[in-house]
């Protein structure tokens, strides 16, 4: 990794819990990190390996930028600008610089960003951390990688760090792949709920239900924001794709069964 990156540091940007345990976690691992946390970030401890920046001195300094936000105008600004300032992150990057989106993106989200990008020399991955904070700062998430092959290799030296990393394919194909997983936890997450509230009025004791109910059927560990993050953008994509009839809002039917049992 060390000839990759020129021996320069690594950069990361984030507005979440998460951006904060991926500089943390890269720190950990004895590389030199600049963090820019935006409104949100949690406290993080600065310390020889991990320093305060800003985002223009990440643009120039660090041929690989992590991004861990979720919204894409708050994003998008990041690389574009706002009126008449100057964009930021890719204002003035090295040629050849890899950005890591980190967030959650429909593939045509992804084909206006890489419209940007690719003006200023500046190439665009895409991961998805499965797993929550905890599990990045330990080394134990699980991340989804897409993108170009060349600059995925570069990418996985640095999200190695944090977990095992799978790729995935083509840009965008991480964030999809990621949606899909938590839209199918979300159906799973309800369904169970729902097998709870049907056992007990059954005269099931809770005893019973988590035993008949064992951990294979329950959903796996996921972090709760970042799995209704997920079935989210997977309704998006749904709707990109013409098929929004097919995914059931399950947030909505939930709601919905709350009010008819009032």
């Amino acid at each position: 990794m060390g000839q990759a990156l020129e021996n320069r540091p690594i950069g990361v940007i984030g507005n979440d819990e998460f951006g904060s345990a991926i500089a943390e976690r890269i720190a950990a691992c004895h590389f030199h990190t600049m963090y820019v946390g935006l409104a949100g970030a949690p406290f993080v401890t600065y310390g020889k390996m991990l320093e305060r920046a800003n985002e223009a001195s990440i643009a120039t300094e660090c041929p690989i930028v992590l991004a861990a936000i979720e919204d894409t105008e708050t994003f998008r600004h990041l690389l574009v600008g706002e009126g008449d300032h100057q964009p930021p992150v890719t204002s003035g990057p090295r040629r050849g610089t890899i950005l890591v989106d980190l967030g959650a993106r429909t593939p045509r989200e992804f084909q206006a960003l890489v419209e940007i990008l690719e003006q200023r020399d500046v190439t665009l991955v895409d991961a998805a951390l499965i797993g929550g904070p905890d599990a990045t700062a330990h080394g134990h998430a699980k991340i989804l990688l897409g993108g170009d092959l060349t600059a995925v290799e570069i990418a996985e030296s640095v999200l190695s760090l944090l977990g095992n990393v799978e790729r995935t394919g083509p840009l965008g194909s991480a964030h999809a792949a990621a949606a899909l997983m938590g839209y199918v936890e979300a159906a799973h997450a309800v369904a169970r709920e729902e097998a709870l509230a049907l056992g007990s009025a059954c005269g099931l004791s809770p005893e019973t239900l988590q035993r008949v109910l064992s951990s294979e059927t329950s959903p796996r560990e996921l972090n709760v924001v970042q799995l209704a993050r997920r079935a989210a953008l997977a309704r998006r994509i749904a709707r990109d794709r013409h098929g929004s009839a097919d995914i059931i809002n399950l947030a909505a039917e939930k709601n919905a069964r709350k009010r008819e049992n009032r």
